[in-house]
């Protein structure tokens, strides 16, 4: 019989012998490799992740490595590249793998934090196997999954609470050492009183001085305020470098080289289209071409590809990495695609911008870089170069029009700012394209010992009508126009304007100005609503069309250039001075709301007069107010359609009357 102290020995012995020197270790790109499976539902090539589809993101999802040094990773990103599985590979490394260490999970709101848990991650674990890590939190009670409307709660110990940016304030019971970050460029700047939420974020993790992990991802918005390109810079800026397939030079994918430079990216059009297969990336050295079929060797680490620090980063221990959506692998985002974008946002021929909301979705999403609003200010010398010497007030120049600004003055509107002793009323004359031309611009004076503009009995009323009734302003080539839509503010004094308004079956509007719609909100220049006296108003978003007419002010042209560019701005010779310096003193400020969201809004200094500006901008909503009625109310199109509109009033002559034959 064996002595009770033998029993087991053998096993013990067994196990002792099977020891090693050497601890296990797996990176989290190896673990990924293994563990983490992407269903068809996510990837058109499901299976385990394979990193040879986006080398570029294996170093960056080794920093999540428990034995790396590195603390804080910041990635300026691009859409279309894959960072939604750096993040969700990150999670599951830590979740499964580590298993012990807290974790908090921070976007802009808790309830997109909680949606993004409930869409992504928990698919995330099942689709790899791994739902079993979700420990039930009462493990008496079977009907508990582990997962709770405030956190996940893992086999070995760790969890990870969801947070919104907005209620960074209340966070600070807890101790965090995983903190991920995402789209923190649509995070508020401050939140109350407490203020910077990724600040007071990083403070989360100060318990955990050794095994701390700070990731941070976003599309970057508007430079100045981007938290990503801030914190991009703390780093050490790295860039991905990938080798020309005929020379070999190492270089950078970046979008088009300087004038004294080689490479880029290139394209061939066909009668203003772009022909999908032109595109290709130019060697910076050699000028070799590559096509997206070449992505994925260039790409390719064993073909070359390195990521290459740029910069000493304010902390050994921090890392930033630049992803564009230049890189986004084969069969996500083409190259073609970034192309069309781009020339849906700038003229190359005009070398302009299109459309500035889309050319700073181009600059975020493709160059996934922060976007620059230009200027603030328009200066004086800059309207005083729209001066025209072919006109003077009250003249119409068709003449000049008919050559520079694509036809004729096709309609004049009314504008009218009221104040308590004049009225700033304004003539405008619009041709193709909504270029402008200032025809008249006068103040109607209440000259009585006790001005009042806000009574109907003052002359200034009688002299508007008299105006909008009785003028007639004849071309340098004859043709005859009366007004056609008069637009009158509203503002200070609103029964007295809606009642003269009311005096007109149409044609003539009060408007009152709108706030700019909050953040994610849909932006409407213009909406009716219907006043006291059941007539017809609109509500302006005068803000927004200031925006718009800022960079035409700053515009320069000339009669040697040709054709002028949609809605140029035109005024006579004898405008004045003070006139003109109207449109220059306003400064576009930014201001933050309770939430910390930065929003801009154009700003008046003290008394200073700035009528012009504000009267341009409701000439800008009269026009698109009458191209509504024609295109929605005559044609009944969906939407307004520019072309048709500008062709439909110019063949059919609706707002001028040719000259009189004298035979």
């Amino acid at each position: 019989m064996r002595r009770i102290e033998n029993v087991g020995a053998d096993w013990l012995a067994a196990e002792v012998d099977g020891l090693t020197e050497e601890m296990s270790h797996i990176s989290p790109s190896q673990y990924n490799e293994e563990n983490r499976y992407l269903p068809s539902s996510v990837t058109s090539k499901p299976g385990y992740i394979r990193y040879a589809v986006n080398p570029f993101m294996r170093e960056i999802v080794d920093c999540f490595d428990i034995d790396s040094p590195v603390r804080e990773v910041n990635v300026k990103k691009g859409v279309q590249i894959t960072y939604s599985t750096l993040l969700e590979s990150g999670l599951l490394y830590y979740a499964d793998y580590i298993g012990t260490l807290p974790i908090m999970y921070m976007t802009a709101d808790k309830e997109l934090a909680e949606a993004r848990i409930e869409n992504n991650f928990l698919p995330m674990f099942i689709q790899s196997d791994k739902g079993h890590i979700i420990r039930s939190s009462d493990e008496g009670n079977s009907r508990k999954s582990g997962k709770t409307k405030n956190h996940l709660q893992f086999s070995k110990g760790g969890y990870m609470v969801p947070f919104g940016a907005r209620n960074a304030d209340k966070m600070r019971s807890f101790s965090i050492a995983v903190m991920l970050k995402d789209e923190i460029d649509g995070w508020p700047l401050t939140v109350g009183k407490d203020g910077d939420p990724d600040k007071l974020s990083d403070a989360r993790t100060d318990g955990y001085t050794e095994q701390a992990k700070i990731f941070r991802g976003s599309t970057p918005l508007l430079l100045g305020s981007s938290k990503i390109q801030h914190n991009f810079l703390r780093g050490d800026q790295r860039v991905y470098k990938v080798l020309c397939r005929s020379c070999g030079f190492p270089q950078v994918l970046r979008w088009q080289a300087k004038k004294e430079e080689k490479g880029g990216f290139k394209w061939d059009l066909d009668d203003g289209a772009l022909q999908l297969d032109s595109v290709r990336y130019l060697c910076t050295n050699c000028e070799h071409p590559h096509h997206e079929h070449d992505k994925e060797r260039l790409f390719a680490t064993e073909h070359g590809a390195f990521w290459e620090p740029t910069a000493r980063p304010a902390d050994p221990f921090i890392r930033s990495y630049h992803i564009p959506a230049l890189y986004s692998p084969v069969g996500m985002r083409p190259w073609w695609k970034c192309v069309s974008d781009y020339l849906e946002a700038w003229d190359i021929d005009n070398n302009q911008a299109r459309d500035l909301g889309k050319l700073q979705v181009f600059y975020n999403n493709v160059l996934a870089e922060p976007f620059e609003v230009f200027g603030s200010k328009v200066s004086f010398v800059a309207v005083s170069a729209h001066r025209r010497t072919s006109y003077r007030m009250g003249e119409i120049p068709n003449e000049h029009a008919t050559e520079f600004a694509g036809s004729p003055v096709l309609f004049i509107t009314c504008q009218v700012d009221v104040h308590k002793s004049n009225l700033a009323v304004s003539v405008m004359g619009w041709t193709r394209d909504a270029r402008c031309y200032v025809i008249d611009y006068q103040r109607f004076e209440d000259d009585s010992k006790e001005p009042d503009c806000g009574d109907l009995s003052s002359p200034v009323w009688q002299r508007l009508r008299e105006l909008l009734e009785e003028t007639v302003y004849t071309a340098d080539d004859g043709k005859r126009y009366s007004i056609v839509i008069t637009l009158v503010d509203a503002g200070y004094v609103n029964d007295t304007v809606t009642a003269f308004c009311a005096g007109y079956g149409s044609g003539v509007y009060p408007i009152l100005g709108r706030d700019r719609p909050g953040k994610n909100q849909t932006i409407k220049e213009f909406a009716e609503f219907k006043t006291q006296a059941g007539t017809v108003g609109y509500r302006i978003l005068v803000d927004h069309y200031k925006d718009r007419m800022a960079p035409v002010l700053r515009r320069e042209w000339r009669e040697d250039a040709g054709l002028q560019r949609p809605y140029h701005f035109n005024a006579p010779m004898n405008v004045t001075d003070a006139q003109l310096k109207e449109l220059t003193v306003e400064v576009r400020r930014e201001k933050l709301d309770d939430n910390g969201n930065k929003t801009y809004y154009w700003h008046r200094p003290g008394n200073a007069k700035n009528e012009l500006f504000d009267l341009l901008g409701y000439g800008y909503a009269a026009v698109e107010i009458l191209a509504w009625a024609v295109c929605i109310q005559h044609f009944e199109l969906e939407s307004i359609d520019w072309d048709r509109f500008w062709g439909y009033i110019e063949d059919n002559k609706l707002y001028f009357t040719e000259p009189v034959n004298p035979e």
